[in-house]
């Protein structure tokens, strides 16, 4: 019975212990998967050794959490909001000051504006249009300046009316790719969570959650929460929290953020695995040991583990957010893996859109 996946090194030190502790385990894959490449080798064992060897696999695990799980127990600080003056960056930053209101952490806006390209012409007509580009480029530099600036005091007196006083609120204006500079600021600004709004149902087919969005969910290294245009705000109470899993590695590090993130509110949290029609035993064991490692994150938090049957992890997923009115749907991500079977553009849409759920997502080091 396979109990993981992993690079070939990692696999070897998984195959070590298992053995070290009595437990004959085998490895496959092993000639299809050269060594430097992520993925691929399976850890197998026999069906009766399945609990003893998942307690092996978690302690092998801890290994690679590393430096990131000891700073879990940071107090959230920094919110990171990028805007675009649109009705959704307007639905996002609610949901932004509903959070630093409870968390005591600051806002960041930052608005990326657009920066020309310019292809090659002629010679003779390169100093006039080069002319003509400043020229357009310091209008759109005046015009995005303008409306940030209107965005942040629109914001500052909503505030001031609704009695909001102890957030503090500043904002970034970049020119550039804003995918690739709403990254660069993340990196140094350091948020403990971007959060982003996107468009709603209304969204043209061929925008699948919007470049933008997919770009930086891919490749930020902090949580990002999406947010849909037509999720609506009401207030931060109970939040009914699901995170969908994969059984990953990552998952451990990734619920403490969440724990962390969610530590003033109060949660109900839900986590579950969609399975086949016949869900396998490792499987269960899996969860078993998922709601174990809950228990101890959150010992006071209404907490509920189910493996979901079904063949289509979307529509089981979606069910499932509609039958326990779920707030937010969190889950890690890579690129191959549970979240790619999200995001295909006939599938996508139905969980990110339809259902008007924001979207938590964690980056796991592939």
């Amino acid at each position: 019975m396979t109990i993981a996946v992993q690079t070939y090194s990692r696999a070897q030190i998984l195959q070590t212990r298992l053995q070290d502790e009595g437990i004959e385990c085998y490895l496959s894959n092993v000639n299809l998967i050269h060594s430097v490449i992520s993925g691929g080798v399976k850890v197998r064992v026999n069906e009766k050794d399945l609990d003893a060897a998942l307690r092996v696999v978690e302690k092998v695990s801890e290994l690679y959490r590393g430096k990131e799980e000891d700073l879990l127990d940071k107090k959230v600080q920094r919110i990171l909001v990028p805007i675009d003056f649109s009705d959704y960056s307007v639905n996002a930053c609610r949901y932004a000051v509903g959070l630093a209101t409870k968390l005591g952490a600051e806002i960041k806006l930052m608005h990326v504006y657009y920066n020309p390209i310019i292809n090659s012409m002629p010679l003779t007509d390169t100093y006039y249009y080069q002319v003509n580009m400043d020229e357009i480029i310091r209008e759109i530099e005046v015009r995005a300046k303008r409306n940030i600036e209107k965005f942040y005091q629109d914001l500052q007196k909503q505030l001031a009316e609704e009695g909001i006083s102890d957030v503090k609120l500043d904002y970034a204006l970049q020119r550039g790719i804003a995918s690739e500079e709403i990254i660069r600021k993340s990196e140094d600004y350091e948020p403990d969570v971007i959060i982003i709004g996107t468009r709603g149902a209304g969204a043209q087919e061929n925008d699948l959650i919007g470049s933008v969005t997919a770009k930086v969910m891919e490749e930020a290294k902090v949580p990002l929460l999406v947010i849909p245009e037509d999720a609506k705000y009401e207030g931060i109470h109970t939040i009914n929290i699901l995170y969908v899993t994969d059984f990953d590695d990552s998952d451990y590090v990734s619920i403490k953020k969440l724990m962390r993130l969610m530590e003033p509110f109060s949660i109900r949290f839900y986590c579950m695995h969609v399975g086949d029609t016949d869900s396998s035993s490792w499987d269960k064991a899996k969860m078993n040991h998922m709601r174990e490692k809950l228990a101890e994150l959150g010992p006071s938090r209404e907490v509920d583990c189910q493996i979901v049957e079904g063949d289509d992890p979307v529509k089981a997923v979606e069910a499932y957010i509609q039958e326990k009115r779920i707030d937010i749907l969190s889950m890690v991500t890579h690129k191959q893996g549970l979240l790619a079977r999200f995001f295909r553009p006939d599938m996508a849409r139905k969980v990110l859109f339809h259902t008007n759920t924001p979207f938590l997502v964690f980056h796991a080091k592939d």
